[in-house]
């Protein structure tokens, strides 16, 4: 069905992966070059560097098959087991290192194995297509568990990606157990099957880590542009913004709400007694505070030098007067 699907010949499908992911891999290159704040985006990039190195590898007739297919299969389960932890750095989620190397020596053992002395395709594939599950498995556990809030839909969108990709493994090992292949480069709906699979998913992974990448960014830019860098209050432009929201909000259904205004008294005394760094140490404990006793609902800002402004939706004066006292 997938050979005349596509109508093109096994080899021909693998070269155009092999470019597939050297195309990938630059991209990936120019973004650990362009935003390099970030861990785990250079993991990530080694970690594609490793699996293009692998489908290179399989398409070369350097070594003789059997040993082609080992080496190569090493280098695309050593790539993606650097990129599990690329993924695992950028969502700052931990996983055990030692853990994954343990996984990676044995997947190399147990290939080894087959390779000396039960050289069979069909066991050495399952045995490959199986460890990838895993690896999977523990990247996807990372993208949808990440504390991370600036990146939450694209974070699910990699990770669907990924589930996707986990159900699509496991119907190779279904299709290679009912219908086993000889080879990987002879015509074969399974072998056909495979390589649309990883055509189709390393650019969709490729394409959700991207996605991150820049809705992070995103997120971190705006956070910087509304947030006072001393106090991590909001800051004036940003509770303008929330002023307007509440006045249009009051204008069109009548929803009332109070402001506070705070002025510190003799901060000019305090910064001429402890200086500028002594008075910033009040202003931020005074931010403190103002975080620890407002409502959820409410939002404090840095108005001014020594003022703060807090917005207190949906409250009546003599609430506000008890909340400011």
């Amino acid at each position: 069905m997938f050979t005349s699907l596509v109508n093109l010949d096994i080899q021909t499908m693998s070269f155009m992966l092999g470019i597939n992911a050297a195309l990938q891999l630059l991209i990936l290159g120019f973004l650990s070059l362009l935003v390099n704040q970030y861990r785990g985006i250079n993991t990530y990039a080694i970690g594609r560097l490793f699996t293009t190195i692998g489908y290179l590898i399989s398409l070369s007739k350097v070594f003789n098959y059997s040993l082609t297919l080992l080496i190569a299969g090493i280098f695309l389960f050593v790539g993606t087991s650097i990129s599990c932890v690329g993924i695992s750095q950028f969502t700052d989620k931990k996983i055990k290192l030692s853990y994954l190397f343990i996984i990676n020596l044995l997947f190399i053992s147990v290939q080894s194995y087959f390779f000396i002395f039960n050289d069979i395709y069909i066991f050495k594939s399952i045995n490959q297509t199986g460890f990838q599950i895993i690896i999977f498995s523990i990247s996807t556990y990372c993208l949808l568990s990440t504390p991370h809030k600036g990146f939450i839909g694209s974070s699910r969108f990699m990770a669907s990606v990924m589930i996707a990709l986990l159900v699509s493994l496991i119907a190779r090992i279904v299709g290679l157990v009912r219908n086993p292949p000889e080879k990987l480069f002879l015509s074969h709906d399974i072998n056909a099957y495979t390589l649309v699979v990883m055509f189709v998913f390393t650019f969709l992974l490729t394409a959700g880590f991207i996605m991150m990448v820049c809705q992070r960014l995103f997120y971190d830019l705006k956070v910087a542009a509304n947030t006072d860098v001393l106090t991590r209050l909001l800051n004036r432009r940003a509770m303008m913004h929330q002023l307007e929201i509440a006045m249009n909000q009051f204008y069109r259904s009548d929803r009332s709400f109070a402001l506070i205004l705070i002025d510190v008294d003799f901060f000019k005394r305090v910064n001429d007694v402890y200086g500028h760094d002594g008075g910033d140490m009040v202003l931020v404990h005074l931010a403190q505070i103002l975080q620890t006793k407002m409502r959820q609902i409410d939002s404090a800002s840095r108005w001014g030098g020594e003022e703060f402004l807090i917005l207190l939706p949906d409250t009546a004066l003599d609430q506000a007067h008890e909340i400011a006292e």
